[in-house]
C-alpha cells in the first residue's frame, strides 16, 4: 500500500529512460493482470470448487496492487497513473469487442432494462423482469427482481451498450484522480479496469462519489453525493460512514432522510415488502427473494474505491498529528512508532492476499492430485510455495542486519526457515482436517491464514520503516 506522496514527489534518474521505464510500467500493469485472470479462469472451469474463495482472493489482490507497484520500483509520476488509463482503456475495447475477459455479469443486460417496467406502470421491486439476452454468442435467460435504489436504472444513454457507459465511467473517475498517484494507482489497476469492461453497475456510482469526495477541478459535489445516495445500496453506507467517523451527525441525518426519501414512494406503492431489495439488495435469506448472501466478483471494488480516496488523506492527516498534535505525546519516545503503525495495513493486506492465495492452490491441486493424505501433503506444499512466494516477496524486501528470535534474520537459511515453519502450520491443519472428515477448505483457510500471519509478523519485525 503506497503511502503520502503524489505524482512527481520523487525525482527519476537521469539514466531512467523511456524504454525501460514503459517496459517497466508494462510489466507492473501484467503483475495485476496475471493473478486476476488465472483466478478468473479457475473459477469459470471449477466455480464449485473455488466459489467464494475464488472471487475474495481476486479482491485481496487488487487491494494489495500498490504493494507490487511499489516493490518493483515503479516511480511515483503521474505518467504511470497516464499508462494504466491508455493500457486499460485498450484492453477494455478489445475486451468488448471480443468477448475476451468479458461477459462476467448480466447487469449490462438487466439493469437499464428494469425502467421497461416503470414505463409500463409496474413497481420493480415487486413484478420481475423476464427476457433474454445474448451475449458473445451464448443466448441466456434472464429472471431477476429489482435489486439497487430506483436512480440506477435511469443512468444509461439510450441506444448505446451499457458496457460503454460503465467503460466512460471508468475513464472519468481515474481521470479526476490523476495527479493522485495512489488513487490513480489504485483505481487504474486491471481488476477494475476488467469489471468497467464487463458493464458491472458500480461504475456510474463510484463516478459521483468521486465527484463528491475528491471533486471536479478542486471543488467537490455536493450533489453527485446526493444522487449516489439513490443507486446503490454500498453508496449509502459509505456516505453514513464517513460522517459517522467524524461525527457530523447533522450531515449524517441528511443523508439518511435522503436515502429514505428514494425508497419512500416505492414502499407507499407496493408496501414494506420493497424494503428487502431497497435496503437489503435481497441478499438476505428472509427475503421474499434472497437467497445465501455471497461474495461477488465486483464486490471489491468498494474497498478499492475507499482506499483510493480516504488512505492518502489518512495517512497525511496521521502524520502531520504524530509531528505536532496529540499522537506525537502518546507516542514520544515509545515502539511502535508511527511509521511502524502506517505500515501495517500495507503486511495485513499482503497476508490476506497469500492466505486466500494459499488456499486457492489447495483447491486446485485437489483437482489433479486427489484428496488421499500424501496428495494432501504435497497440495500443502505446493501452497507453502505459493505464499511464501507472494508474502515474502512483497514483505521481505530491505531485511536488515540482526537476530529474531534468536537468530539471524539474514540470508538463506533464515528464509528457508520461514517457509519451513509456514508449510508445518498449513500441512497441519489441512492433514489434520482431512483425518478428522473435517471439509479440505475450512482446514486450508485456518492453516494458511496463521501461515500468512507468521511470515507477517516475521517479515514486519526484521524491516525498518520507510
Amino acid at each position: 500500500m503506497a503511502e503520502q506522496t503524489d505524482a512527481g514527489g520523487r525525482s527519476t534518474p537521469v539514466s531512467d529512460t523511456r524504454a525501460r521505464r514503459l517496459a517497466l510500467y508494462g510489466t507492473a500493469w501484467v503483475a495485476g493482470a496475471v493473478p486476476l485472470f488465472a483466478v478468473i479462469t479457475a473459477l469459470w472451469l471449477a466455480f464449485p470448487t473455488f466459489g467464494s474463495t475464488g472471487t475474495i482472493t481476486i479482491g485481496a489482490f487488487a487491494l494489495a496492487y500498490p504493494v507490487v507497484v511499489r516493490r518493483l520500483g515503479v516511480p511515483r509520476r503521474a505518467s504511470f497513473v497516464r499508462f494504466l488509463l491508455l493500457t486499460g482503456i485498450v484492453f477494455a475495447v478489445v475486451s468488448v469487442f471480443t468477448g475476451w475477459g468479458n461477459g462476467l455479469t448480466d447487469e449490462p443486460f438487466t439493469t437499464p432494462r428494469f425502467v421497461t417496467l416503470l414505463w409500463s406502470h409496474q413497481d420493480p421491486y415487486v413484478v420481475p423482469l423476464v427476457f433474454n439476452y445474448v451475449q458473445y454468442g451464448q443466448t441466456i435467460h434472464s429472471y431477476s427482481i429489482y435489486p439497487y435504489l430506483p436512480l440506477l436504472m435511469f443512468f444509461q444513454i439510450p441506444g448505446l451498450s451499457y458496457k460503454w457507459v460503465t467503460l466512460g465511467c471508468w475513464v472519468g473517475m481515474v481521470l479526476l484522480v490523476r495527479n493522485r498517484f495512489d488513487a490513480g494507482v489504485y483505481l487504474a489497476q486491471p481488476y477494475v479496469v476488467v469489471m468497467a469492461a464487463s458493464g458491472y453497475n458500480d461504475f456510474p456510482v463510484l463516478l459521483l462519489l468521486t465527484l463528491a469526495f475528491v471533486g471536479f477541478e478542486g471543488v467537490r459535489l455536493r450533489w453527485a453525493q446526493i444522487l449516489a445516495l439513490g443507486m446503490k445500496q454500498f453508496a449509502n453506507v459509505i456516505v453514513l460512514g464517513y460522517y459517522a467517523l467524524r461525527r457530523d451527525w447533522k450531515n449524517f441525518l441528511v443523508t439518511a432522510g435522503v436515502s429514505a426519501a428514494y425508497i419512500l414512494p416505492f414502499v407507499i406503492w407496493s408496501g414494506p415488502t420493497v424494503l428487502c431489495p431497497t435496503v437489503f439488495a435481497d441478499r438476505l435469506s428472509s427475503c421474499p427473494n434472497g437467497g445465501t448472501a455471497q461474495y461477488l466478483l465486483n464486490y471489491a471494488v468498494w474497498p478499492v474505491w475507499v482506499l483510493a480516496v480516504f488512505y492518502p488523506v489518512f495517512v497525511r492527516q496521521t502524520r502531520a498529528s504524530a509531528a505536532t498534535g496529540w499522537l506525537s505525546r502518546r507516542l514520544a519516545g515509545r515502539r511502535p512508532t508511527v511509521d511502524d503503525l502506517l505500515r501495517v495495513p500495507s503486511f495485513a493486506i499482503v497476508g490476506a492476499a497469500g492466505a486466500l492465495a494459499g488456499v486457492t492452490v489447495v483447491l486446485a491441486s485437489g483437482l489433479f492430485l486427489g484428496d488421499s493424505l500424501s496428495a494432501l501433503a504435497l497440495s500443502a506444499l505446493l501452497a507453502t510455495v505459493a505464499l511464501d512466494l507472494w508474502v515474502g516477496g512483497m514483505d521481505a524486501t530491505g531485511v536488515r542486519p540482526g537476530r529474531l528470535f534468536g537468530r539471524p534474520v539474514s540470508g538463506p537459511r533464515f528464509r528457508l526457515l520461514v517457509a519451513v515453519t509456514s508449510y508445518l502450520l498449513l500441512a497441519a491443519f489441512v492433514l489434520g482436517g482431512a483425518a478428522l472428515r473435517l471439509s479440505v477448505v475450512d482446514g486450508a483457510i485456518v492453516g494458511a491464514s496463521l501461515a500468512a500471519l507468521w511470515e507477517s509478523v516475521v517479515w514486519f519485525a526484521s524491516t525498518p520503516a520507510r
